[in-house]
């Protein structure tokens, strides 16, 4: 049948058959082929970039990570040099005693602050009244320790208007502490 249909054609009738039949034929190859080769080749290019990306958050959250070891890991040092049952409250006791500021406080009221399976932070919200600006002084750099893991918050100070040479300050004070086992984790 086709046979017949390709003899019936002049010769300008089958360059035109032929060539619409190779134009089909290029149609269809690039609509089956090369088309879908691109798009997957475009995909694949998109995917490593997203991959990428990916990996350097990866690489970012890996080295944030090791930094959080490693300061848990200092910090457990310095717990483990510490005395058994160090209490925020007393530690500053001492300190304000040593600083010749413990007959100033007004108040000390110990809270939590945050907290995780493992530590927590002890907070102490104390108030000086009637100091000098050498007590203060000498009372913050006893009080703040590295060593104890001991900080300075938050201060705030304010002039006696009565007695301008004497101060009122109120301190928040953090240290770090470790969880007892009964109260570590969920």
């Amino acid at each position: 049948m086709i046979k017949s249909f390709w003899d019936k054609l002049d010769k300008k009738q089958r360059y035109m058959v032929a060539g619409t039949a190779a134009l089909v034929l290029i149609v269809l190859i690039f609509e089956l082929v090369i088309s879908p080769f691109w798009e997957a080749k475009a995909k694949v290019r998109q995917n490593i970039r997203i991959n990428q990306r990916k990996l350097e958050e990866i690489k970012q959250l890996d080295a944030e990570f090791t930094r959080y070891e490693e300061k848990i890991a200092r910090i457990k040092t310095v717990m483990a040099k510490r005395t058994t049952g160090f209490s925020l409250f007393s530690y500053l006791e001492k300190k304000a005693t040593q600083a010749g500021v413990r007959g100033n406080i007004a108040y000390m009221n110990s809270s939590r602050g945050v907290q995780s399976t493992a530590f927590e932070e002890s907070l102490v919200d104390m108030k000086l009244d009637k100091i000098t600006i050498k007590q203060l002084t000498d009372f913050l750099y006893f009080a703040e320790s590295s060593a104890d893991l001991v900080r300075i918050k938050r201060i705030t100070v304010n002039k006696i208007k009565e007695s301008p040479e004497y101060l009122r300050a109120q301190i928040q004070i953090a240290a770090v502490t470790a969880l007892g086992p009964r109260q570590g984790g969920s």
